[in-house]
């Protein structure tokens, strides 16, 4: 069965502490943060969030390679590691381009930087002494001096076909971001193989009434047809002239709890180990709420199912 996890974007880093205390005590199995340019740094809300929890799993999603130094990240990743007794999962990826350029750091090659970065990083992290002369990473004899007594999970944040076909040269997992309908993920388990960790990013949306539910996030999903760098993911859905609920819910986890369910159901089926919510921007208390009291959370914990708050809204949603 995939892990269900919550995804936090945009939220000041004070919001942080709450929620994640909130996501693990309504049950999910993981949590996610970003690093967009502009937002709170990644590895600052990854440890607010671990240090606040005790069993959930704490992700970053995704620290631009671009703009890291290779030792510098690994030990981050390496301090997170044994601060949290294995429960964070790195993840890296390239950058999005405008916004490296508007800081100044575009590399030449956005595949080869992500390449060193990655290769570098995953051999600091493993104990190694690294030298490396690339286009991008340059690194004379370091080692971590507390390397993790377990490596984390790495995963690269990746959208097309180079940057899966790199995740599967160096044998690392993948995040998908929004916009990943189960054929995608489909296809990256057929690239990568059974045992590589994918991990998908999607748009979700809880509501009794079905309909009501999908049609909120339609505006979310029509323009995200139209973006040409999630053309590899949408495959023929890219461009779509129209954009009905039958599609939208192919995008999303989205509608009354049946329509979640089998949402869910179908990412798991394609292949996600880890399929993560991306709720609307501001709704987050009330969608985690909504997941816990739906009982549709795996690590959720007994009382949750029977407190009476959680009695209505199963009323309320069959």
């Amino acid at each position: 069965m995939a892990n269900l996890g919550f995804k936090i974007d945009a939220r000041p880093a004070e919001d942080v502490v709450p929620l994640a205390r909130s996501a693990e005590q309504s049950g999910f199995d993981e949590l996610w943060v970003c690093e967009d340019l502009a937002l709170a740094g990644g590895m600052a809300q990854v440890a607010a969030a671990l240090t606040a929890t005790a069993r959930i799993e704490v992700g970053l999603g995704i620290a631009p390679a671009a703009v890291r130094n290779a030792m510098y990240l690994a030990m981050e990743f390496a301090a997170a590691a044994r601060l949290s007794a294995g429960r964070f999962h790195a993840g890296i990826g390239h950058g999005m381009p405008q916004w490296l350029t508007q800081v100044g750091s575009h590399p030449e090659s956005l595949m080869t930087c992500l390449r060193e970065v990655a290769e570098t990083v995953r051999a600091l992290l493993e104990g190694n002494d690294v030298s490396y002369s690339g286009e991008h990473v340059h690194l004379d004899a370091v080692s971590l001096t507390h390397p993790p007594a377990v490596v984390p999970p790495l995963s690269l944040g990746v959208r097309g076909p180079k940057g899966i076909e790199l995740a599967r040269q160096l044998g690392l997992g993948v995040i998908l971001a929004e916009g990943s309908p189960p054929e995608y993920v489909a296809e990256v388990r057929r690239i990568l193989g059974p045992t590589a960790r994918i991990t998908v990013f999607v748009w979700s949306n809880l509501d009794p009434q079905n309909e009501r539910g999908l049609e909120v996030l339609r505006p979310t999903v029509r323009q995200a047809l139209h973006k040409s760098y999630l053309s590899a993911q949408l495959g023929t859905l890219h461009r779509s002239p129209t954009c009905e609920l039958d599609l939208v819910q192919r995008l999303t986890v989205a509608g009354d709890v049946h329509s979640c369910r089998d949402a869910i159901a179908r990412l798991a089926a394609s292949g996600a180990d880890s399929i993560v919510l991306q709720p609307i921007h501001g709704a987050e208390e009330q969608q985690i709420d909504a997941f816990a009291h739906a009982g549709l959370l795996s690590g959720q914990q007994t009382p949750t199912a029977h407190h009476p708050a959680a009695m209505r809204h199963a009323a309320e949603v069959r």
